[in-house]
């Protein structure tokens, strides 16, 4: 009998210091946020982080207050794209603010209506929104009522209205060069204030923040007639900003470096993310897409001159910059917009850079002043593309150079660093540089073999990143002569080369000279 209680006393006991240890844990704050600690970033990464702002930040012994750095937006601040999560609850909704005549002109704008089957897609579309909108319109940009979009989401009219929405805004981008789909969203927004479309990106994100990432399927109906018949798209559903991505532009930010967002999203729309998101108190401000007005509504008409960057003034309130930013911020057009908008504001180029794909190339190997980048891995990216080549480059500079960010910067270059992510779930970072693609378990490095050819050659060659960069960068056919690979790489016609764009100081002491 003594047995047996001593048995149950132990079990007892047990089951106590077992049910402490669970209250711990769940008290305990979450990584990122509180604690200081980088659970998702890589060891490299969370270790650059952090010297970066001893480095640079306000403790470094010439920091004079002109330290920035400059963030992509979608799929690198984000995990995946908050335009393409906004054009699906934009119809999900229909927060639309015109009328079948204005739809017609918004996707047409641009458009060559004799290539591509472009005017059947114009037709089919207009077509279910002229139904649409004299069954449940007039439409606004707040949306629908819910009892009514009860109703309109089991109206086929209105699945094939959204569907080929969704399918012609894919259509576009892989018929049209960037310079066209990039503007081309931004029209959805037409007939819309700038408050307008802020809130419809605010209600978007906040919609999707805590939606886990899926792989949806729409298809139109096939009892409708229609030019183009039965049309299928996938998009994914859900987008958010892991928490370890706060917690690095928390710790960039408060060692006194400001940091700016600079997005081919719509400028209100990335603002509205920033808020949404719980990013206010340390993103200084945004540069994005712009769009003409005409009394105070956006027309189909991008905004080249009085399109500029915002500052954050925290508390969702924001103020227009005197810094027009005079571009499309889209591959070299991110260059010139942090040289039109912020360079004169710091009187210096940024001194890091976050990307994920092709459209930041540019902007984070062209500025000498750069010191350290962060290129978030997508997994997909081919030397083909401009991530693809940085991915190779950052795996180079760390097995083959022996990086971190001091050796690196001493040798006049720029740290590169690739940092995994999982896709799946609610999306978060992962200790290493190999990511989860959605609807995958095991984790990848690189896009296929023709990444780890370009990394086998720069090791033989034992290249420098220059060489790496301008070589690379440029595209260039597998048979072509001179093709030192064998294989199609690159992504540019025209390369200004890494490091092409001088740092005002180093000019100024240049010239000074």
């Amino acid at each position: 009998m003594k047995t047996n209680r001593k048995l149950i006393v132990l079990l007892i006991a047990l089951l106590l210091i077992a049910a402490v240890a669970v209250i711990i844990l769940l008290k305990k704050p979450s990584a990122g946020k509180e604690t200081g600690e980088a659970a998702g970033y890589s060891p490299q990464a969370e270790k650059a982080v952090g010297d970066f702002v001893r480095m640079y930040g306000e403790k470094a012994p010439d920091y004079d207050g002109s330290a920035y750095v400059v963030s992509d937006f979608d799929n690198t601040t984000a995990v995946f794209d908050i335009t393409y999560q906004c054009c699906v609850y934009q119809l999900e909704t229909m927060s639309f603010a015109m009328d079948p005549a204005a739809l017609e002109e918004a996707l047409t704008a641009m458009l060559d209506l004799t290539a591509d089957d472009n005017a059947l897609w114009a037709e089919d579309i207009v077509t279910a929104y002229s139904y649409l909108y004299d069954t449940y319109g007039p439409f606004k940009a707040a949306g629908l009522d819910e009892n009514v979009l009860k109703t309109l989401h089991d109206d086929p009219w209105w699945i094939e209205f959204a569907v080929k929405m969704r399918a012609f805004f894919l259509h576009v981008e892989d018929t049209t060069p960037e310079e066209i789909n990039y503007v081309w969203i931004l029209y959805w927004y037409s007939g819309m204030t700038r408050e307008e479309v802020y809130d419809l990106f605010y209600r978007s994100c906040s919609a999707y923040e805590n939606v886990p990432s899926e792989l949806v399927t729409w298809t139109s109906p096939e009892e409708i007639t229609s030019r183009l018949g039965v049309v299928s798209c996938e998009f994914t559903a859900g987008v958010s900003v892991p928490e370890d991505v706060k917690w690095m532009m928390k710790t960039i930010y408060d060692g006194g470096i400001d940091v700016w967002i600079c997005s081919a999203s719509h400028l209100d729309g990335v603002r509205a993310a920033v808020d949404a998101f719980g990013l206010s108190e340390f993103v200084t401000g945004v540069i994005g897409m712009t769009q003409q007005t005409e009394n105070g509504l956006y027309v189909s008409a991008y905004d080249y001159e009085t399109g500029y960057a915002w500052k954050n003034l925290g508390g969702g309130k924001w103020e227009q910059t005197e810094y027009p930013i005079h571009a499309m911020p889209g591959l070299e057009g991110k260059v010139t917009a942090v040289e039109n908008a912020l360079v004169p504001q710091y009187g210096a180029g940024p001194l890091a850079g976050f990307m994920d794909s092709s459209g930041d190339f540019n902007f984070c190997t062209e500025f000498e002043s750069l010191r350290m980048v962060i290129c978030y891995n997508r997994a997909n990216r081919k030397i083909t593309e401009g991530a693809g080549l940085v991915a190779v480059a950052a795996v180079y500079q760390r097995e083959a150079l022996g990086y971190d960010l001091a050796a690196a910067n001493e040798a006049g270059d720029t740290y590169y660093l690739l940092q995994g992510r999982d896709e799946n779930g609610l999306r978060t970072l992962r200790p290493a540089e190999e990511t989860i693609r959605l609807g995958q378990s095991e984790p990848r490095l690189f896009a296929n073999e023709d990444n780890d050819a370009l990394l086998a050659y720069a090791m033989e060659k034992k290249l420098t990143t220059t060489e790496l960069f301008n070589t690379f960068a440029i595209t260039t056919g597998a048979d072509e002569p001179g093709n030192p690979l064998g294989l199609s790489y690159g992504h540019l016609t025209e390369y200004r080369g890494y490091h092409s764009v001088p740092d005002p100081d180093a000019l100024a002491l240049d010239e000074a000279a």
